[in-house]
């Protein structure tokens, strides 16, 4: 049934398709393109998203800065120094409320944390006198 259906519909149809007497005439060709008005316009687009960018990254590092703060009062952590051991290792000092903790990191992040016991010039006074009274220096 369906497929008689289909044939009639085709029977019926191929005269509106095939009109031989109608020439083929191929679609008209589009302007060409201007090339003056593609490079203003790529020109104009380079510099508008390099613009935004720019204005992107210093509105970030702005808001990232934050106001200047004094280290005697920045908090319970205040960053003492730092020493580069390689291209990828650093030791870092830092002060926590008053106690001095060391802390190692490398390209793959925190190595490790150690807490020093007491502050280190007390530790190293200490030691010089005892070494003093224990050998005196005799001329």
């Amino acid at each position: 049934m369906i497929a008689r259906s289909l044939l009639i519909l085709l029977v019926s149809a191929t005269p509106l398709l095939a009109q031989p007497n109608d020439p083929y005439t191929p679609p008209t060709a589009p302007p060409p393109l201007d090339p003056v008005g593609l490079l203003l316009r790529l020109v104009f687009l380079t510099t508008l998203t390099l613009t935004v960018c720019g204005a992107g990254v210093l509105w970030a590092r702005r808001l990232g800065r934050g106001k200047p703060t004094d280290p005697k009062h920045s908090g319970r952590i205040v960053h003492d120094g730092s020493l580069a051991l390689d291209g990828k290792s650093t030791l870092h000092t830092i002060r926590v409320d008053g106690q001095k903790v060391i802390v190692a990191v490398d390209g793959s992040g925190l190595r490790s944390l150690t807490i020093l016991s007491e502050p280190f010039d007390a530790v190293l006074a200490e030691e010089v006198a005892n070494t003093a009274n224990r050998h005196p220096i005799t001329e």
